[in-house]
């Protein structure tokens, strides 16, 4: 037998002997392993994982929304707020959150995803903040490294607004306990008188400043200490250096037209007439301003609460020609008449602001050859106008524009204006219902002497007397008309001429203000309209 090995079995002996060798070192290897999941922490180095996300979400003048996400093992968050950038060398502000206490915005199976966002506030308007968080696990007392982000609030606003007088001026405000003091500025922006606030003040958020300049540009601002809080361009009522006539209680249309005579005669030019808080005047006919006047002014001093002086049946008229004519804060009736009347009359500028007009035909009407620059009516309340429209300008005339804004129309009759030349009309922030009135269409013009017209930011609604709408009173292929950015309610129902652009509301006008049969225009609440705080009269904001 032949007993020498055979060559595939040594072969495979060797392979045997090698494995072996592999696996006894295998061995020794595991055996030798180090746990690396399972390593001492150098001392001063432990602490939680800090959140994943760190931002601002949203900021306003007061306040800031930060949104982070969530840090494992955290039993609370702390917030630091500084007034400098990224320094923390002027901590105002620390707030602590317990993680027990958050609602996640965003939930996730990660929970370093959980997302929260918080809000903070009573942060100073126009500053620009800090702020860094840390997450804090209570039991073990470990941290995690800080985040840190910059940002700025914008301006703060907490003025409403104003009601100016010939000689004072009352601003109001939002009521907060965060308020010290108000400074008088004048144009310039130089610091004419700083007011202490008393607690009554603040209280009612109103102050009165007395002994100013008739028909003078001021700038008001609010402060917290340092910390300006609003800001407000103010102007007293009346023509600068003028002469006052103080109207009597007893005087009406004639009387007053008599006394601007006799100063015109002794060598004025420029006059204020004052008419008196809580006084009614029964004016009873036209007030016609004398040839000699350069510029007037008709201005009433509104009470505590807002209320203007009543002129009852007050009209205007020019005589030959006059440079501006202004009327500011008064209400008035007007018997069905024209406001203010120019029949072959040359007169600068019309400037109504402020005013409650009621039972007019028109605001404003043009006829023979008058010539006229602007005419602005602003802030005002316009109700019950006639046939004529609310502006009226015949053909022949010359005007260079016409301007509506801020204003709120109630009751409006046949057309918001009968224009037959070429001129501009701004319509821009009005309110505007009919209730039981029929206004047939918005404007008449001559297709031939076009008109540049801009609408912007209306409401316009309600049932309209149970009448359909039109845009206009034909169709103007020279004249464009869009309402893009205004709003109209589901109650108004629109004829064979649209308007274009508009935006529909699914609410009439019951759904959409607060209180509209008694002329409460604010938006009611949780109505989701989209021109809240943007269309539409801004003193129902």
């Amino acid at each position: 037998m032949d007993t020498k090995p055979q060559p595939v079995k040594l072969e495979q002996m060797k392979k045997n002997i090698i494995l072996g060798l592999f696996s006894l070192l295998a061995l020794v290897f595991v055996s030798c392993e180090k746990d690396y999941n399972d390593w001492d922490v150098e001392e001063g180095h432990e602490r939680l994982f800090k959140s994943l996300i760190f931002e601002v979400s949203k900021v306003a003048s007061t306040q800031v929304e930060l949104k982070f996400t969530k840090s494992i093992d955290a039993t609370k968050y702390i917030f630091e707020f500084s007034k400098d950038s990224l320094l923390f060398n002027q901590i105002v502000k620390t707030v602590e959150l317990s993680s027990a206490s958050l609602i996640p915005f965003a939930t996730s199976t990660n929970q370093t995803k959980v997302e929260y966002r918080e809000l903070f506030s009573e942060l100073d308007g126009d500053s620009g903040y800090s702020v860094r968080m840390k997450s804090v696990n209570e039991t073990t007392g470990l941290e995690s490294k800080l985040s840190q982000i910059f940002f700025r609030t914008p301006a703060e606003q907490l003025f409403k607004g104003y009601t100016p007088a010939a000689n004072n001026l009352t601003v109001n405000w939002t009521i907060s306990p965060r308020v010290t003091k108000v400074i008088l500025y004048d144009q310039a922006g130089v610091s004419i008188r700083e007011i202490s606030l008393t607690d009554q003040q603040k209280t009612t958020g109103s102050l009165v400043i007395d002994n100013l300049a008739i028909g003078t540009n001021y700038v008001v601002k609010i402060l917290n200490e340092s910390n300006v809080r609003g800001s407000l361009n103010v102007r007293t009522t009346g023509i600068f250096e003028s002469t006052i006539y103080n109207v009597l209680p007893a005087d009406n249309a004639t009387t007053i037209g008599a006394a601007i005579s006799g100063l015109v005669a002794s060598g004025s030019k420029n006059f204020t007439i004052v008419f008196d808080k809580n006084t009614t005047y029964n004016i009873g006919g036209d007030i016609t301003i004398p040839t000699g006047v350069n510029d007037i002014a008709f201005v009433g001093v509104a009470d505590s609460n807002g209320v203007l002086p009543k002129l009852l049946n007050a009209r205007f008229r020019v005589q030959t020609q006059i440079n501006d004519l202004i009327i500011q804060y008064l209400n008035t009736t007007s018997a069905a008449a024209f406001f203010i009347d120019l029949g072959t009359k040359n007169v600068h500028n019309i400037n109504i602001d402020g005013c409650e007009i009621d039972n007019i035909n028109s605001i404003v009407r043009l006829s023979g050859t008058s010539v006229v620059n602007d005419v602005n009516v602003v802030n005002s309340k316009i109700s019950r106008t006639g046939g004529y429209g609310v502006f009226n300008v015949a053909a022949g005339q010359v005007i260079n524009s016409i301007t509506a804004q801020n204003c709120t129309l109630t009751e409006i009759s046949t057309r918001f204006a009968d224009v037959r030349v070429a001129t501009k009309i701004n319509f821009s922030n009005i309110t505007c219902v009919n209730i039981t009135t029929a206004m047939g269409h918005l404007w008449l013009f001559d297709n031939a002497k076009p008109v540049q017209l801009t609408i912007q930011n209306m409401i316009i609604g309600g049932p309209n007397g149970g009448a359909k709408i039109n845009s206009t009173n034909g169709t103007y292929a020279s004249i464009p008309i869009s309402y893009t950015g205004s709003y109209m309610t589901k109650d108004l129902i629109v004829d064979a001429r649209p308007l274009t652009g508009i935006t529909a509301v699914p609410l009439d006008v019951y759904g959409l203000f607060v209180n509209p049969a008694l002329g409460d225009f604010h938006i009611k609440e949780g109505t989701g309209f989209a021109g809240t705080g943007v269309a539409g009269d801004k003193r129902w904001f």
